[in-house]
């Protein structure tokens, strides 16, 4: 499998859309996930000489931590793996920190500088057989447009009908699904687990 992204440079900010992860050679939609923010991977070499050069540049990418998770879980969950596993996030410039993510984004929405980047269609959305939300946890009350996008989400997501999934905590956010530490294998077994006892029932009626 590969990891594909489209890069932006915006001002100093590096900004990461249009990603999946591809098994085999089909395009057809294995599923989707949203989570917070673009994180480690990149591009390397000449893909990202084109980027600095250019400003703008689609090519396959290393595999982060959060891939790598998200990769046993599709290997786990699926005995088919033949297409892509599209990758959204709440916003799309790159940072590592989800606290630290957070504030930039705040920061660059109250400065205006956050560039226009529109939510995917009720079509793009309806392409896909479920959606695994994983966001993360973290609440401030400052963090008004962070609240706004997840509110968006959460509406797109109903209008699709497509059915979704995730790790809830006590006040209703979505867990990461690949956390730091001893944790990150207890994620993987959960989110197997809500997907076979969630989506993978659905599947079967089909």
């Amino acid at each position: 499998m590969k990891a594909v992204a489209t890069f932006q440079l915006i001002g100093s900010e590096v900004y990461r859309t249009n990603t999946y992860i591809q098994f085999g050679s089909s395009r057809k939609s294995l599923g989707a996930v949203v989570m917070l923010n673009p994180g480690s991977a990149d591009l390397q070499g000449e893909a990202r000489k084109k980027l600095i050069m250019n400003g703008s540049h689609t090519d396959e990418t290393t595999i982060d931590n959060t891939m790598r998770q998200l990769i046993q879980f599709m290997k786990a969950a699926h005995s088919n793996l033949e297409g892509r596993l599209h990758i959204y996030n709440l916003f799309y410039v790159r940072n590592t920190n989800g606290v630290d993510s957070i504030n930039l984004f705040e920061h660059l929405k109250g400065t205006g500088k956050y560039p226009t980047i529109t939510l995917p269609s009720l079509f793009e959305m309806t392409q896909h057989p479920w959606i695994l939300i994983g966001w993360g946890v973290e609440k401030r009350s400052r963090w008004k447009y962070f609240e706004e996008e997840k509110r968006r989400w959460i509406q797109l997501i109903q209008d699709s009908g497509i059915p979704s999934f995730g790790i809830q905590s006590e006040n209703k956010e979505y867990y990461h699904p690949c956390p730091q530490g001893p944790a990150k294998i207890e994620r993987l077994e959960q989110l197997i687990q809500a997907y076979n006892a969630n989506i993978k029932p659905l599947s079967l009626e089909k």
